[in-house]
């Protein structure tokens, strides 16, 4: 057992565990063995702070360290050595503090069982208006407008991982799961209807979520991220993560009983070809959940069926369709599926003009540098613009098309994800860090969707609305905070949200007051 020396400088209580000492030719010597603790935060849980290890735990009857409690961890020792900022970024936080309430999200984030909701606000605003990692979060939260609206948040580099450890404990997500849910349904949509598809997140970090994936021919390390979103909004509904070298067919009834157990009573599943197989379709007929799928290559007993009863008479001007300025050919016929083939369902055979003509320039380039031989140019060629669509519902060859290429959604919300919403790369070294992570990433993805549906801006435009916001300052100000003027986009991004940007904010009680009007003036108002 070693012994924690108490001892206080300048007001403040240290720890330290002091140097043994020996005896050496008659003099007394230390050992360099001693300790220096830190900060004394609790006592009786035996809690230090030092820069090194930031919180933490110190038995000195084992000698052992230990994790810090969370109300603990979860606040920020304010330096005093460092004078504050007074000219913020303000524009582009104060309109995403005011998106959140007006699209009531602030009930989610809340629901999230963490004890300094400020951080989870301040680094949830970070994953949506920057794309840097996360150690740079302070540096950012110190000179923008969010630290005066969350003053209590904790973004130093070494808590944000204790943080993500924390929201990302399993128990947490579930509950997270169920208030993301529930806000969807109550402010969207309440449509059971959802796609399902996945995505690859490569990591090379050794848990066992990390396999080695071989995804559409593409090698990998990564993780595999199952994602459920509602057809009609695409927005997200949850996620699950499996091993990168688990196959996406293997997954989709664990994703249906996902969605049931957060209350969704899915009835129709939008799916990629990844996810047919006979075990899931017979699982799908038997659980009455309807379903639409490109049907896979590799299922060549349906799609030579198909080819022999539609392909002779596909080219008829009677099957030709105009989707979004595409011409195709449909044709459908009755199939078969399922284990024993004792399911019906309904194939549609499609050939699209400028995709068969993009195949087949892309196969004779290929036959030209030896890349394939004849037999094989053949069979491309052959092959050129054709594509199979199954669904257990009977649609007219004309809203095939339109029913299935709502899928798109689930690409552009991987976009979203990944581009705008912090998504990849990972950046975490434990699964609870990774759930934490994947959390924020979720929620800024639904936060950037609703700002996007509500501009009609795409992802790649909506960097200009927040550069925009974010040239936008305030003057801090012990009373108040006054606000700069906002440039003419800035200000329509203002109008299409419907956000009032205040002439200032009164900071003289408990919280932050937007005023729109001319304060009577004192004798000054010191910096």
């Amino acid at each position: 057992m070693k012994k924690i020396n108490y001892y206080f400088s300048r007001g403040i209580e240290y720890g330290k565990i002091p140097a043994s000492s020996y005896r050496e030719g008659g003099k007394v010597r230390k050992k360099n063995d001693g300790i220096y603790l830190g900060k004394v935060i609790d006592k009786v849980t035996g809690t230090f702070f030092n820069d090194e290890r930031g919180f933490f735990t110190y038995d000195p009857n084992t000698g052992l360290y230990g994790v810090a409690d969370e109300r603990f961890t979860s606040d920020r020792i304010k330096d005093q050595r460092k004078r504050e900022r007074i000219l913020l970024d303000f524009g582009d936080s104060f309109f995403l503090s005011e998106v959140i309430k007006q699209m009531k999200y602030d009930t989610v984030i809340e629901s999230i069982p963490y004890r300094n909701t400020d951080t989870i606000y301040a680094l949830l605003a970070y994953y949506v208006l920057q794309d840097k990692a996360n150690c740079h979060a302070q540096t950012w939260y110190e000179g923008n407008f969010v630290r005066m609206l969350y003053p209590r948040a904790n973004l130093v580099s070494q808590r944000i991982t204790t943080f993500l450890e924390s929201i990302g404990r399993y128990d947490r997500v579930l509950r997270f799961f169920d208030a993301h849910v529930g806000w969807v349904n109550q402010n969207i949509s309440s449509d059971p209807a959802v796609l399902i598809d996945s995505t690859g997140l490569p990591n090379s970090i050794h848990f066992p979520l990390t396999g080695v994936s071989n995804h559409n021919g593409k090698v990998s390390r990564e993780i595999r991220m199952v994602t459920m979103l509602q057809r009609d909004s695409g927005y997200p509904f949850l996620f699950r993560l499996v091993p990168g070298n688990v196959v996406d067919m293997s997954t989709l009834t664990r994703a249906v009983m996902e969605l049931g157990q957060h209350g969704i009573p899915t009835d129709y599943v939008l799916i990629d070809a990844g996810y047919f197989s006979d075990p899931n379709i017979d699982q799908l007929y038997e659980s009455n959940i309807d379903f639409l799928s490109r049907l896979p290559v590799r299922n060549k007993a349906i799609y030579s069926k198909v080819l022999q009863e539609c392909l002779p008479n596909l080219k008829r001007k009677e099957n030709l369709v105009n989707y979004d300025g595409r011409y195709l050919y449909i044709a459908s016929t009755e199939v078969k599926i399922g284990t024993n083939k004792d399911h019906t369902a309904y194939a549609y055979l499609g050939y699209d003009v400028d995709r068969a003509g993009d195949e087949s320039h892309k196969a004779v380039l290929n036959a030209r540098q030896n890349k394939i031989t004849e037999a094989e140019l053949q069979k491309a060629l052959e092959d050129a613009g054709l594509f199979v669509i199954i669904a257990s519902l009977p649609f007219r060859d004309e809203e095939i098309l339109p029913a299935y290429y709502v899928r798109q959604l689930v690409e552009q919300y991987f976009d979203v994800g990944k581009s705008i919403s912090h998504l990849t790369p990972l950046r975490v070294h434990s699964e609870e860090a990774l759930y934490g992570h994947l959390m924020l990433s979720i929620m800024a993805a639904t936060i950037n969707l609703y700002i996007m549906k509500a501009t009609r801006q795409f992802y790649a435009d909506r960097e200009e609305i927040f550069t925009a916001l974010h040239n936008q300052k305030c003057i801090v100000y012990n009373s108040r905070i006054n606000t700069n003027e906002a440039v003419s986009i800035a200000n329509s991004y203002y109008d299409r949200l419907g956000v009032k940007c205040p002439l200032y904010l009164d900071r003289s009680g408990d919280k932050l007051i937007p005023r729109y009007s001319i304060p009577v003036m004192n004798n000054g108002d010191d910096v």
